[in-house]
């Protein structure tokens, strides 16, 4: 499991997904017309949010606004390590109750999509 030791550090390997995503076409070009945004709150890291936008075919990386974000997720730094990682689904992780989500429920769905091209670029990013 990848522990952060700061919100730097957990940026710096969304950053890194993030880039892998704008280097996938397949990704790129199913987002052509996107406007949508993917807000994380890690509760037990400091000040730590990071957003991901799909916007007009191109993946962009923030660490801020995650609360103004079409969707906003709030999970732990273990639950995001375990869907990140492919260990644990997205919804399954709502239901159960491991993450708390505001927004759309199907835009949520629709961006999980995602994080099977987020996978091996989290992965390879954190060296599991």
């Amino acid at each position: 499991m990848a522990r952060y030791a700061d919100r730097d550090e957990l940026k710096a390997v969304l950053d890194k997904v993030v880039a892998g995503l704008n280097e996938n076409e397949a990704v790129r070009n199913r987002i052509k017309t996107a406007n949508v945004s993917m807000g994380l709150i890690v509760s037990d890291l400091a000040d730590a949010e990071y957003v991901i936008s799909f916007k007009n075919g191109e993946v962009l990386g923030s660490t801020s606004g995650a609360a103004s974000a079409s969707i906003t997720v709030t999970l732990t730094q273990d639950v995001l390590d375990r869907i990140f990682s492919g260990q644990l689904s997205g919804e399954s992780a709502y239901f159960s109750g491991q993450v708390k989500l505001r927004g759309d429920e199907w835009m949520a769905e629709g961006l999980a999509g995602y994080i099977y091209q987020m996978v091996p670029l989290y992965k390879a990013a954190t060296g599991g």
